[in-house]
């Protein structure tokens, strides 16, 4: 049995946060003020660059570089008690391979920092649709979690939904087999700020209306209640059983969704898009968050030999 415990502080700076002063800081791109202030919370020389390669699934952990698969090699250099993962910047790919190899290479405990925006930008002033991602070329595997959506052995799955319904409607285009699967189409409600989750909703309406799918909420800036809400999920799965996750979502639901992948490798999948992301996607700093998450792991009880014939 595995036993995943949620525990978070949050504050207005990262003062807040109770940070160790000889933190290793694992980041993405710095897009926008957020970005750049979460990484400033770590001296230069204890940053370290990640970037996941979808064309050549490939995992680059400051300059060196090799199969996202088997990122654990990367990490060896590092005292992993002291890494904290910045997912303001990490692209989700990032997140999971992250996740991943620290819980693979025997960590316990990994420490997570996520800040909100002021605010996310608008295609224009006032305007209902968002700036936020390019076009990409659509759904690609990520190594470790991959998923094969046309088995029968994928029953069920999960779609953490944001401010972008072109997302949803190329996945139920590209894989027309989801329809016939028990989906659920997950909103972050309570939202960031007041109004933003009409800002979510509205836009999806035609594929709800279409497709028929489950409705479910959770707190979008909680990753606990993201992760439970796909506990529900998984403890309704029949027999040998698998479900696939789509984290298209808020960050925090894309943290629980890494780590729940980690977890369940042999009953969950991932669905990601690998958007680009835009420069100056939000503007404005508001919460700050740091999230440890622990994972534990009962030992296999140990096999006692054959009693020998008299």
């Amino acid at each position: 049995m595995t036993r995943v415990k949620f525990f978070s502080v949050s504050g207005t700076s990262a003062a807040d946060l109770q940070l160790p002063d000889d933190l290793i800081l694992l980041h993405g791109e710095e897009l926008d003020e957020r970005g750049e202030s979460a990484c400033a919370c770590a001296p230069e020389k204890a940053r370290v660059k990640l970037e996941f390669g979808v064309e050549d699934m490939s995992l680059t952990v400051g300059t060196e570089t090799k199969s996202s698969d088997l990122a654990a090699e990367l990490l060896v250099g590092y005292q992993l008690q002291k890494v904290f993962l910045e997912a303001t910047t990490l692209g989700f790919a990032e997140l999971f391979c992250a996740a991943n190899a620290l819980l693979a290479s025997g960590t316990t405990t990994l420490n997570i920092i996520y800040v909100e925006p002021g605010e996310y930008t608008r295609v224009s002033k006032g305007a209902n649709q968002f700036a936020l991602s390019e076009p990409t070329r659509g759904y690609v595997a990520i190594p470790n979690a991959i998923v094969d959506l046309s088995s029968e052995e994928v029953e069920a799955g999960v779609f953490f939904l944001g401010f972008e319904p072109e997302r949803l409607d190329r996945a139920l285009e590209e894989y027309q087999m989801i329809a016939s699967k028990d989906v659920k189409l997950v909103f972050g409600i309570p939202a960031y700020h007041p109004g933003w989750e009409l800002d979510a909703i509205v836009p999806h309406l035609p594929a709800l209306e279409q497709h028929k799918l489950q409705l479910d909420y959770c707190s979008a800036n909680d990753p606990e209640a993201a992760f439970e809400c796909l506990e529900r999920t998984r403890s309704a799965l029949g027999a040998d059983r698998r479900m696939f996750v789509a984290p298209i979502g808020p960050k925090p639901c894309g943290i629980a969704s890494a780590i729940f992948a980690t977890v369940y490798p042999d009953q969950v999948g991932l669905l990601f898009d690998h958007p680009r992301r835009k420069p100056k996607r939000s503007s404005g700093v508001d919460l700050w968050h740091r999230f440890t998450v622990t994972v534990e792991k009962d030992a296999e009880p140990v096999k006692q030999p054959a009693a020998e014939a008299a």
